[in-house]
């Protein structure tokens, strides 16, 4: 006959509840971190849609190279890239809140950095869009890059 202990039954009732809390607690962790993967990988989705949308939505504009734009680098003649997309902004200098000499210094660059450093407002950004006159070539993107 078995000599058994409350002791003993308490031991295993307890060893049985912790393995079961522990195990209870990896598969949340895991349901958890399935359910993160699966939001980002949606996110992914939608950003490369939109991309995509945006993409169609200017594949009738020129292309201009980098090069091509450094040429436009004069008060009279100004044309900047923002975000891959080419903007004459030649009318919008001498108007522009920060003064003419803040443009001038992103005259016939990629001012990307530049722009949204400053924080500009959605209405400054849907305003710039009549100014679009092109887009940089597939391999000058940094920006809109096709999953394809």
């Amino acid at each position: 006959m078995m000599n058994t202990s409350i002791t003993d039954i308490d031991l295993s009732s307890l060893k049985n509840a912790l393995t079961t809390a522990t195990l209870s607690q990896q598969m949340v962790s895991l349901a958890s971190s399935t359910f993160r993967l699966a939001a980002s990988a949606i996110t992914r989705l939608q950003q490369q849609q939109r991309c995509e949308a945006e993409l169609a939505s200017l594949a009738h504009l020129p292309e201009y190279s980098l090069e091509q734009v450094s040429w436009h680098d004069q008060e009279d003649d100004c044309w900047i890239v923002l975000n891959d997309k080419v903007y004459n902004i030649t009318k919008l200098i001498h108007n522009h809140p920060g003064g003419l000499e803040v443009m001038m210094e992103q005259a016939g660059r990629d001012a990307t950095l530049a722009f949204r450093s400053v924080g500009h407002s959605i209405d400054t950004i849907e305003q710039v869009d009549e100014f679009l006159v092109g887009i940089l070539p597939v391999r000058e993107r940094m920006y809109l890059r096709s999953a394809k």
